[in-house]
This record gives C-alpha cells, structure tokens and sequence, in this order.
C-alpha cells in the first residue's frame, strides 16, 4: 500500500507500508508523478514477495547506556579506588539513562534530584558529579563524536551549593539543606595535653572510670606520629620497620593514594622529637626489621578497610572523653601541616619552603590543598603581631 501527499515544502512524500516490512517507510520526491510511479512499482514487487533494495534499512543499533560505559570505565584500570566505590552507586542511580540524553539540562535536572530527593551534601554532590564527568571525558577520548562535549564541565561554579530555591523545595518537605563545611579544625591550646592525658589512663573528674584497652601507648605513639608528620591514617598504621631510617632522620612512606597498580613512596623527614618517639617505642618491642611498626592491622589488604573504620572510632571515642567533641583523626593532618608550616630555624626564619612541604604531605606539585590544610589561627598570627608591644 503506497500514499502520497503534498509536502509544506512543496515535494511529494510517499508512505509505503507492507507485510514484508518491519515498519513504514516514507520517501520524498521532487513530483508527484515520480512518486507514484514508484509505489506502483513496490506494489508489484510486494505481490511477488520482494522487498526492494531501497526499502531495506539497517536495523538501529541499540542506545548506549550509561550503566555499561561506566562498568567499562572501571574495568579499565584507571579509576581509583574511591572513585570505583561511587561508581558502583552510579551504576545503580543512573546506568539506566542513554547517552544521547546526557546533556546539560539532564545534568542540571540530576543534580536538582541529589539535592531535592536525597538530600545530599555539597561535597558529596561533587563527587558524584565528578566520578561521572571521568566517564564522559573517557568515551569522548575514545569516540570523539558520541556526543559534543561532557555537559558536566558546563555546570555553573558552586552547583552543588543549596540555593534560596532549594531551601523552599526541602522546607516543604520537612527537610534541611545541608551546608558545604570546608574543614580547619586544629588542635587546640590545652587538647593535646588532655588526649595525652587519656591516653596515659587518667581518669576525668566527670567519669566513672579512664579510657582502657591494651593499645593505648600504640594509640598514643599513632597518635603523636600523624599529628607531628601528617601521614594519613593508613599510611601510618602500615609503615614497617624497615622504613623508618634513623641513621637518615626519614621516613620510608607508601602513599594510601594510589592505583592502577603503582606502588608509590614518598620520604618524610623526621623531627628530633619524633625521632626520639619512634626510637623508644621500637627499642621497647623486639619485633622483626621488616614487621609492621604498629600491631592494629595484619598485612591483609582486604582488612584494611575496616582497620582504618575501627581507628577512625577509635580515635572518635578517644578525642570524646578528652573533651575534643567536634574533633577528627583527620583533622591531625591539618594540624601536622600547620606545625611543618610554622617550623622556625633557630635564627627565627621561616624553616621549610611551601614545595618541600607539599612534597612531606604527598600532594602533587603545584597543588592548592596546602592552601586548604593551613588553618592557622588568628591568635598565634596576632600574638605575632604585637610581639614587642
């Protein structure tokens, strides 16, 4: 069966439909009578069980989904592995959406739903968003032309940011907006004194009983170690032995922030009192030149996220009963970078230069996360100011 009808645009279009095919074609013509001509044409071909060879269109190649592009991506080997565990969330929350619908104003609507319906932090939305612009950015350098560019670079500076809009959206709902909290908490005048204190078994006039526990002076030595260094915890609860170089003053460290299967090591200097506290603390536990320095974690990589949970609560609980409530372990990383910061060399100047420091911390050159480490207080720069007055 063949119709023909007069375009707008003043061509002849011409719908032919048929048993014989998967779904109607439509084809244009310059005149009507060529239009006809050839639908009578198709007629007798499809009385005789033959479909024309212009009639034959290639069957449409399914869409590409996000779910199977971002399985790709973490296959691969480049993602890290904090970035692997968004992923498996956004596998779940968005592996269902085609490609060809990732544009800005999709973007924009996600970002709307992370906000809206899950409630999520600012930080929290950003790691999200830039978990999945890593996947958008790989397909683009493998196939330029799937899509004209990764829509997630074009979101406004601040979107994860809760707006006067957004507030009125969860306040209808009974729900808050949550605040993007930069961190810059330090130890305070009086805090490591009593944390020490807890940790030596000294009991709060306000309790019943002091902290307990077999690892306190392990805890204690961690403790000093990442505040007076600024390891990060896994790399401190890791370090052997056979790493700490007393002849040099180093620090052997692997970084905790590695993957595709590099194995990265980064020297830290030590200072005379962490020398002092780490040749104590070995000289008083025999142990073999390539064990673990401290007892918390087996060797298992398999364990080590939950090593890293239990210290985290650990320390957690620690910081509690010496009166630090709003207090971190990560929060000693800010402190040891404020401390490496304001190091003096006996003739008063300042000690170390910002690239040295980076490099102590295990940043990558050039990095701005020493702006965002140094919580230097208002009172010392003060103190400093009016020194002599």
């Amino acid at each position: 069966m063949a119709n023909v009808r007069r375009t707008p645009a003043g061509r002849f279009e011409l719908t032919v439909s048929s048993k014989l095919l998967p779904r109607r074609v439509y084809l244009t013509f310059d005149t009507e009578r060529e239009a006809r001509e050839y639908g009578e044409q198709c007629a007798k071909w499809f009385r005789v069980g033959i479909v024309p060879e212009g009639l034959i269109q290639p069957a449409a190649e399914p869409a590409a989904l996000l779910g199977p592009l971002i399985r790709a991506w973490v296959k691969s080997g480049h993602p890290s592995k904090s970035d692997v565990e968004i992923l498996d969330l956004l596998f779940e929350e968005v592996g269902s959406v085609q490609l060809r619908h990732v544009t800005y104003a999709w973007a924009e609507s996600w970002v709307q739903r992370l906000k809206h319906e899950k409630n999520l932090s600012p930080g929290t939305i950003r790691k999200r968003v830039q978990a999945l612009g890593k996947v958008l950015d790989w397909v683009l350098r493998k196939t330029p032309d799937v899509m004209a560019g990764n829509p997630l670079k074009l979101l406004p500076r601040g979107y994860s940011t809760y707006n006067e809009i957004d507030a009125e959206i969860l306040t209808a709902k009974q729900l808050t907006p949550k605040i993007d909290i930069e961190r810059d908490r330090r130890l305070s005048p009086g805090e490591e004194g009593r944390i020490l204190a807890a940790l030596g078994g000294e009991k709060r006039p306000d309790r019943e009983r002091p902290l307990t526990g077999p690892d306190l002076a392990d805890l204690r030595v961690l403790f000093l170690l990442i505040a007076n260094c600024g390891l990060r915890l896994r790399e401190a609860y890791q370090l052997r032995r056979s790493w700490v170089d007393f002849s040099r003053r180093i620090l052997r460290v692997q970084s905790s922030k590695q993957w595709r299967g590099r194995v990265k090591f980064r020297d830290v200097p030590m200072t005379p009192f962490v020398h002092g506290l780490l040749t104590d603390y070995l000289v008083a536990s025999e142990a073999d030149h390539d064990a673990l320095v401290f007892p918390f974690w087996n060797g298992d990589p398999e364990t080590m996220a939950a090593v890293t949970s239990r210290l985290s609560h650990r320390f957690s609980s620690l910081f509690s009963y010496a009166g630090c409530e709003d207090l971190t372990e990560h929060d000693l990383r800010h402190e040891a970078t404020c401390r490496w910061f304001e190091m003096r060399s006996p003739d008063g100047h300042w000690l170390l230069r910002d690239a040295e420091i980076i490099r102590i911390m295990g940043w990558a050159p050039g990095s701005s996360m020493a702006a965002r480490y140094a919580s230097f207080r208002a009172d010392d720069m003060t103190n400093r100011l009016w020194a002599g007055h």
